[in-house]
């Protein structure tokens, strides 16, 4: 089967089990069957492409090394940690109003980010692969 066909069935195949799945009770089960398909259609290969790596900032890890370099303020950082972790807390969930005041911080943190995630190596993009197509159950 050449890469085309394989690439237009998976995503036809791929649509059909999630449809399916629902149908589909707890348990184990055998599968030996034999299947003949017809596939027709179209498949759209977009160009390669790169595009900047993006990155999820490990929140906690961040705290406990800031707290870890606070030297003879550490007790002092935690206390101040718990205080903010509690004002956030009481304020909603995501503590949205303590951000806000402390714009400035929200600022250099996203310049701090952007200037990361800049500075590290693009990533290859595979193109974007859009199938048009059907599948016919010839036999099975």
């Amino acid at each position: 089967m050449d890469s085309i066909t394989l690439t237009a069935l998976s995503k036809i195949v791929a649509d059909m089990a999630k449809d399916a799945r629902d149908t589909v009770t707890a348990g184990s089960y055998r599968v030996n069957t034999t299947v003949t398909i017809n596939v027709t259609g179209e498949v759209k290969v977009s160009e390669d492409t790169e595009k900047t790596p993006t990155c999820s900032i490990p929140v906690k890890e961040v705290l406990a090394l800031f707290i870890a370099r606070a030297g003879f303020t550490r007790e002092h950082s935690i206390e101040l940690l718990r205080s903010c972790l509690t004002d956030a807390l009481n304020e909603g969930v995501e503590g949205v109003g303590a951000v806000d005041a402390a714009a400035d911080i929200d600022v250099a943190f996203k310049q701090a980010v952007s200037d990361l995630t800049a500075s590290l190596p693009k990533t290859p993009v595979k193109g974007k692969v859009v199938v048009k197509a059907a599948l016919t159950e010839i036999a099975g």
